[in-house]
């Protein structure tokens, strides 16, 4: 989580197109683990046109659609009666929303290349204290050449980590528990043989990838999209350090 999570991407995208907020990721993990989205983060199919309109059909999927909006429909109930609104229509469900599935990934992306004003300070003080061997284990795509995040994938926010995994380049994905495996691996060949995954601190914003870590023995933290500063702090308290810039703790006085 050292650059802003994908998902603000996705949210900013909901709203601003009158779709119903989480539908999108939901839309996303039903089709896991062979969906379109999971395909390319395995590098298993190419970024190109092909890839768009597949994305597309999974997000426009007539089934998910109804299933996500009979779910909110039985969230909707139990609400119901705090309303004046007639239940029927806060429950009726609209038609299948058009998604330009390439904006929005491309939304995605350029949201993901930002350094996170929180963690990625934070993750400096790490790298700079010496203490620590820094790990990434990334769900990625492979640009095609040509795209102007074909470079800024490999800019600054890399090469702070000694051990970098990226999913579409090996093969895997997290919350597949092979790459978690392979992770300690390229760990282990960086620190020693005698690494245990007790000793490794995993921070992640999806629960399925936390879950994939706690499986495996590894310590973690909940990063919350739009609270990363929580985040680092439950990590500074972990660690005994001070990890937050000087002017972030000044605006908190």
């Amino acid at each position: 989580m050292q650059v802003v999570s994908p998902f603000q991407g996705i949210l900013d995208y909901e709203k601003a197109h009158n779709i119903p907020v989480g539908y999108i990721n939901y839309s996303i993990s039903k089709t896991s683990p062979n969906g379109t989205w999971h395909q390319l983060e395995r590098g298993e199919i190419p970024l190109d046109a092909d890839y768009f309109r597949r994305f597309k059909a999974d997000l426009e999927d007539e089934d998910r659609w109804r299933d996500y909006h009979h779910k909110l429909a039985t969230q909707t109930k139990s609400a119901a009666s705090a309303s004046t609104e007639p239940l029927a229509a806060m429950t009726e469900r609209p038609p299948v929303p058009d998604i330009d599935a390439e904006k929005l990934f491309w939304a995605m992306m350029f949201e993901s290349r930002h350094p996170d004003p929180h963690m990625f300070p934070a993750l400096q003080k790490l790298k700079a204290s010496g203490r620590f061997t820094l790990a990434a284990l990334s769900n990625t795509v492979i640009f095609p050449p040509g795209s102007p995040l074909a470079d800024v994938a490999e800019g600054d926010v890399r090469r702070i980590f000694d051990v970098f995994v990226s999913s579409a380049h090996v093969g895997m994905r997290k919350p597949d528990p092979r790459i978690y495996q392979y992770t300690m691996e390229k760990l282990r060949e960086k620190v020693g043989p005698d690494l245990k995954a007790e000793e490794v601190l995993f921070l992640d914003d999806i629960g399925e990838n936390l879950k994939a870590a706690r499986a495996l023995g590894m310590r973690t933290i909940r990063v919350m999209l739009g609270k990363t500063d929580v985040a680092v702090k439950e990590l500074e308290n972990i660690l005994q350090m001070d990890l937050r810039e000087e002017r972030q703790k000044r605006a908190k006085l």
